[in-house]
């Protein structure tokens, strides 16, 4: 459980758990790091044809740790895991039971698919705080729900539980939670038995229809977001 991430292979199928229950697994920079270790080890070895990314003890991710949000909003972590995933040649499946908050959310988005608990609930909270939003998500949400629905969940915080997030396309099946894992496993096994490079191409062949390259949205992100972070300082306000 090194850096509070676990990493286990299962029949063809690369398995990814945030391993950090006690603070409903946020994020912190070291994790994101092992997780990018992960992610290499996986696209390298021939016998992984899918990835899933789980959470634990009943939450996906809180997002970003508290303590690493107050040591500066102005530098954006680029270890963080969200451009590894969105650009990942492998398909990818988000097996979410209860919160992903924030950037837990937007790693959940980051996967090509997602499998959800009846617990499962997404919130894009940084605009009731002054922020714009960030790790992608500008470039993901309303790809996902589309353009209004995207404004109404940055601009309201407000938390869509699992129905609702279906209904939205945030998530692509909903179980109860104690069969999500094997949700997750049933849909890689049939992802994996696919002929060989088809997943890959067809990804590739998908992202290529977008209208904004991923890294064109995030130099936006950047920028935007820098510049929220000045104001609220200069304001003498604080979003941590």
């Amino acid at each position: 459980m090194a850096d509070h991430v676990t990493f286990e292979r299962s029949a063809g199928t690369a398995w990814i758990r945030l391993a950090r229950p006690e603070k409903r697994n946020a994020m912190t920079s070291a994790m994101a790091r092992r997780m990018a270790d992960m992610l290499a080890e996986a696209a390298a070895d021939d016998s992984i044809r899918v990835v899933v990314l789980a959470g634990s003890g009943g939450s996906f991710s809180a997002g970003l740790d508290r303590d690493e949000i107050r040591s500066g909003l102005d530098r954006q972590r680029s270890e963080f895991p969200v451009e590894a995933f969105v650009l990942y040649p492998k398909p990818t499946i988000a097996a979410v039971c209860g919160p992903a908050h924030g950037g837990g959310a937007t790693m959940a988005m980051a996967c090509d698919l997602r499998v959800g608990g009846v617990s499962a609930s997404f919130t894009f909270g940084l605009g009731k705080v002054g922020l714009t939003p960030e790790w992608g998500s500008s470039y993901l949400l309303w790809r996902q729900v589309g353009w209004s629905r995207a404004l109404d969940l940055f601009l309201t915080g407000r938390s869509v539980d699992s129905g609702e997030a279906a209904r939205l396309g945030l998530l692509d099946r909903v179980v109860p939670d104690a069969d999500v894992d094997a949700a997750a496993t049933e849909l890689a096994g049939v992802i994996a038995s696919v002929p060989a490079g088809t997943a890959e191409a067809t990804k590739e062949v998908l992202r290529r229809g977008l209208e904004a390259t991923f890294e064109e949205s995030r130099a936006l992100e950047k920028e935007m977001l820098a510049r929220r972070a000045r104001a609220l300082r200069d304001l003498g306000s604080s979003p941590a």
